[in-house]
């Protein structure tokens, strides 16, 4: 919530509950909106009377709001209908129970954490894909995001293919300036096959910077307004060629890219961007930008490890990109970076450097104002202001899939879910099905689980909202049989899996669908040694509450990695046996065969509610095992395991 809005609400709270009613007819008065624009209902906007006319009182009362601050979105007027008289929109007269006063600045609080988002509250894209913006958001307009790019498959490289991470901080130092903290982590060998080379080359890039957003004129946001800034970054980028990954890059590697010494190549250079985009905005829905940039790359690499070879140099760039809103929730975007030189931003398989547009289209959803995901397809490699220029080494053309998470921690969240204490206890979540409800805001997990194969596994969670929950989890699988190079890859006997991830809820019950609905989506790799292979793990969830007693999951589910995707769609019940046991039967029935023939799995559980905040789940399953690629793999024998939940 912008924070003017926030303030406006609790004034009116405020002065509602302290205004006298004089001059007011004792007969009770019916209220109606003037025309024009208005806000959301729950919206309470002060008032006073006006003072009385010559004799003392008002035929038709009269008022005016006592504030003058408003939001962009302005709360509806109200004026006083006589007796007998229609509304304009032909709706009942009858007030609210909203529009009472509140009788304490504690439900003037409640009041404000039920309303729901307006169109001011959801926050302008500060990047279109690799391309900045103009935009400086407001007070409170902090954000965290992480993304992730990738190709579709593994290339020459194998497993999960050429991955580049980023984290990045953007930090609202005052309403004209934005600070911005990066990190990039890439370390997959090269994606196109290096004929010049005797075995593919290992790939290291990191990136550490900071960058400054500055207004230089403009202001506002509505229609026809417009903004110009200037964006400065400092950036040390690390290149390792000839090893990474698991070829560490203080020992010989396997040949570079850059010389014939036959040894790794590792540098760290100081690197820089300096833009100044300008952005406009043609209609409430469409925002267009202009950026012209240039980046400050080194032109070689390795001159005292066996010798100097070409690398980008420093490019001058045009950029071009539109956001388009569909609603309060959805953005379109589409950006394009050209390169102009003198030097170059890609290179090929052949190791020839070049010039290439750098293209993104994508989508960037809003689960509410606090939480946004966004997906696209893009060329471009680089995740910092900096590399942001640079396609993918070794195929500079080739198509990428994009995610991003973000978080704006000071920002509206959606009103509580208020369940009930069944519906908490559907929150805690499924076994080898998951469920579609968030735990509230401010909730904290925490599980471990093990089984009679030696599974070991643990997890916790956060929610950052009403809506989305921040998921890290570990574990070894163990006793998977049969086993093949998949399993091997993803689920090999005492490797450590990290998984990082988050869930939304997306869809309410609401009279028409009376479905909870949510996505889930975690990256992470085996960390085993013979492995280092990640995968993507995606699933939708949805649950119906039959009865006060019954409801039932749909789970959908995908596990995507170069070595191939397996899917598959989980069904499951959860039957309450009473207030402090419940029954929870689960199928997942997997459409591949990566794991074996026996993919399709099972599992029955008796879920202990042992207390508000503690859970013991004992189970028998064939699953593989509760963490995400195990619930799409099967088992020749039974496991039997618990599950120990604690939420606080």
């Amino acid at each position: 919530m912008r924070p003017e809005r926030r303030a406006a609400t609790l004034a009116g709270f405020g002065a509602l509950s302290l205004l006298p009613l004089a001059g007011v007819a004792a007969e009770p008065v019916q209220w109606q909106p003037l025309p024009g624009p208005t806000a959301p209902s729950s919206t309470t906007v002060p008032f006073e009377p006006v003072p009385p006319g010559p004799e003392g009182k008002n035929a038709s009362p009269s008022w005016t709001p006592v504030d003058s601050l408003q939001a962009p979105l302005a709360p509806p007027s109200w004026e006083a209908l006589p007796e007998g008289a229609i509304p304009l929109d032909g709706a009942s007269p009858t007030p609210s129970p909203q529009s009472a006063a509140p009788t304490s600045f504690a439900e003037a609080e409640e009041r404000l954490a039920n309303l729901m988002p307006t169109w001011s509250d959801y926050l302008l894209l500060l990047r279109l894909g690799q391309l900045p913006t103009a935009v400086l958001p407001d007070t409170g307009g902090d954000q965290i995001s992480f993304q992730q790019v990738s190709p579709g498959d593994g290339g020459a490289a194998g497993g999960s293919g050429n991955q580049n991470y980023a984290a990045r901080l953007d930090l609202v130092i005052s309403p004209n300036l934005l600070f911005s903290a990066t990190y990039t982590y890439a370390d997959d060998p090269l994606f196109a096959p290096i004929p010049s080379r005797p075995s593919q080359p290992a790939n290291l890039w990191t990136v550490y910077g900071g960058s400054l957003r500055a207004r230089l004129a403009g202001q506002g946001e509505g229609a026809g307004s417009w903004q110009l800034a200037a964006e400065g970054a400092l950036e040390l980028f690390t290149v390792g060629s000839g090893c990474g990954g698991t070829v560490s890059c203080d020992d010989a590697g396997t040949p570079n890219i850059f010389n014939n010494s036959g040894q790794s190549v590792f540098t760290r250079n100081w690197i820089g961007a300096l833009s100044f985009p300008l952005s406009w905005q043609a209609n409430r829905n469409l925002q267009l930008s202009f950026v012209p940039a240039v980046s400050f790359l080194p032109d070689s690499q390795g001159a005292d490890q066996g010798g100097a070879g070409d690398f980008y140099g420093t490019n001058i760039s045009l950029g071009v990109g539109a956001s388009y809103r569909l609603g309060n929730q959805v953005q379109l975007f589409g950006s394009a970076m050209l390169p102009l030189g003198p030097g170059n931003n890609a290179f090929d398989g052949d190791l020839v450097y070049s010039r290439v547009p750098i293209l993104s289209a994508g989508a960037n959803i809003a689960v509410n104002p606090r939480i946004g995901l966004e997906a696209s397809i893009t060329n471009g490699f680089g995740l910092s202001p900096a590399t942001a220029i640079l396609a993918l080494p070794s195929a500079p053309s080739e198509p990428m899939l994009s995610a991003r998470f973000s978080w704006n921690p000071g920002a509206l969240d959606s009103p509580s879910p208020r369940y009930t204490p069944r519906q908490a206890s559907l929150a805690l979540g499924g076994l080898f099905v998951n469920t579609a409800l968030t735990p509230a805001n401010g909730t904290t997990q925490i599980w471990l689980n093990g089984d009679s194969r030696g599974n070991l596994f643990a997890g916790s969670g956060y929610s950052v909202s009403n809506d989305f929950q921040f998921q890290l989890a570990a574990g070894v699988f163990n006793g998977i049989e049969p086993r093949n190079s998949f399993v091997n890859n993803y689920a090999g006997d005492g490797g450590l899996n990290l998984r990082f991830g988050g869930k939304a809820m997306v869809f309410r019950p609401s009279k028409g669908l009376p479905l909870w609905a949510a996505g889930r989506i975690s990256l992470g790799r085996n960390e085993d040694e013979s492995s280092k292979q990640g995968y993507l793990f995606f699933e939708t969830m949805n649950t119906w509450e039959a009865t006060p007693t019954l409801a039932f999951h749909l789970n959908p589910k995908v596990a995507w990695s170069g070595s191939g995707t397996s899917w598959g769609v989980g069904l499951a019940a959860n039957l309450q046996l009473g207030p402090r046991f419940q029954l929870i039967p689960e199928v997942n029935l997997v459409a591949t065969d990566l794991g074996g023939t026996n993919g399709t799995n099972g599992s029955i559980a008796l879920r202990w509610l042992a207390s508000s905040s503690t859970t013991v789940d004992l189970y028998v399953s064939n699953a593989a095992g509760l963490l995400d690629l195990g619930q799409l793999l099967g088992n020749d024998q039974l496991r039997v395991g618990a599950r120990l939940g604690f939420s606080f």
